[in-house]
């Protein structure tokens, strides 16, 4: 009897399939800017780009508009431990989807910097604070302003 070495390429191409299906970033688009200090969709009127400003760890933040705004593991933006409009903790455990945009601002609420706009069932963006920001939103074929 003999004992064959299984070929590596073939460990490497197990490993690829594996990271893949595990929702692993491995494969992310190169191209696609972080919105890692707040995210604004077009307003209606202009459903052309989307502005996408990105912390570059001074103010102002860098701004970018950008023409498709989505995350590839189709997750909206989200934000931990938020309070409603009034004040009022939200029932939800872990994190609040932030569908209308996000923002921060340190000066308004040290608590809760993260301004996250949420629409309502009419369809009306609401502001809820929270604590820190959780999945950021992802943008391509963005140009700087």
């Amino acid at each position: 009897m003999t004992w064959n070495r299984a070929n590596p390429i073939f460990y490497l191409v197990l490993l690829f399939l594996i990271a893949e299906d595990l929702g692993s970033r491995f494969f992310a688009d190169a191209k696609v800017i972080e919105c890692s200090y707040a995210w604004k969709p077009a307003p209606a009127e202009d459903i052309i780009r989307d502005l996408c400003m990105v912390d570059n760890g001074r103010y102002p933040a860098r701004r970018y508009l950008c023409y498709h705004c989505h995350r590839q593991d189709k997750k909206p933006p989200t934000a931990d431990n938020c309070v409603d409009p009034n004040g009022r903790a939200l029932s939800t455990q872990g994190s609040f989807d932030c569908t209308a945009g996000v923002d921060i601002n340190r000066g308004s609420n040290k608590a809760r910097p993260i301004i996250c706009s949420h629409y309502d069932e009419s369809g009306n963006p609401l502001q809820y604070r929270c604590e820190k920001r959780h999945v950021y939103q992802q943008c391509s074929e963005c140009s700087e302003v």
